[in-house]
């Protein structure tokens, strides 16, 4: 049961449809000095318009259900292997990552807006990604039998096929290239509808 919630948790943090819903942010004024500095209009186009948007996005496959679901496949686990320790602190820094990043446009307006925006976009890709690495090399660790090499090894070669996707969707996605985006998008689902699967498939050989 373990691995079905990670595998359906991993679903949930790795796909992201987010749909504009009807809640607006305050308005913002994010022109001037950010303490002795000047925002570059580009940079406040980046995180304003491309990364928060004036109306708040809601992800169809919210994060922090799929953070919890993780963190619970992992408590489960912990008996095999100290290790998904990293993976749950990582999921509640990714869950706090998240929610802060939909949420800061509440919080601030001013120009330090800016610096909340870009630390909780890019803490949740990192957080994100460590999150699966240590998750998934410690399965694979402990699902090792001899007869289920051949699919950790296809687990692990569809992950970093995500990881590439979602690294180049990060920086596309920050400077506003969408359309290329969305490219990467499809392989993204694909890779990863595939990878949960597979990773369920291994459950049965967990300790063996």
């Amino acid at each position: 049961m373990a691995i079905i919630l990670i595998a359906i948790g991993l679903l949930f943090t790795g796909i992201d449809i987010h749909v504009v819903s009807g809640i607006e942010y305050p308005a913002f004024q994010v022109t001037g000095m950010l303490g002795k500095y000047e925002l570059a209009p580009s940079i406040r186009t980046f995180t304003l318009t491309n990364v928060l948007g004036d109306h708040v996005r809601i992800d169809c496959l919210p994060d922090i259900v799929g953070c919890v679901l993780i963190f619970i496949g992992c408590s489960m686990m912990l008996r095999y292997n100290k290790r998904y320790l990293g993976g749950m602190a990582m999921t509640v820094v990714m869950a706090v990552a998240s929610v802060l990043l939909r949420t800061c446009g509440f919080i601030e307006q001013d120009s330090s807006l800016v610096v909340w925006i870009i630390v909780c976009f890019f803490a949740q890709v990192a957080a994100e990604l460590f999150m699966e690495y240590l998750v998934l090399y410690t399965t694979v660790g402990i699902t090792n039998a001899l007869v289920n090499r051949g699919t950790n090894t296809r687990i692990l070669f569809v992950w970093w096929l995500t990881v590439i996707c979602r690294t180049y969707m990060a920086f596309l996605n920050f400077v506003g290239h969408t359309g290329v985006s969305n490219i990467y998008r499809w392989v993204l689902i694909v890779a990863t509808l595939i990878g949960s699967v597979l990773l369920i498939r291994t459950r049965k050989y967990v300790k063996k």
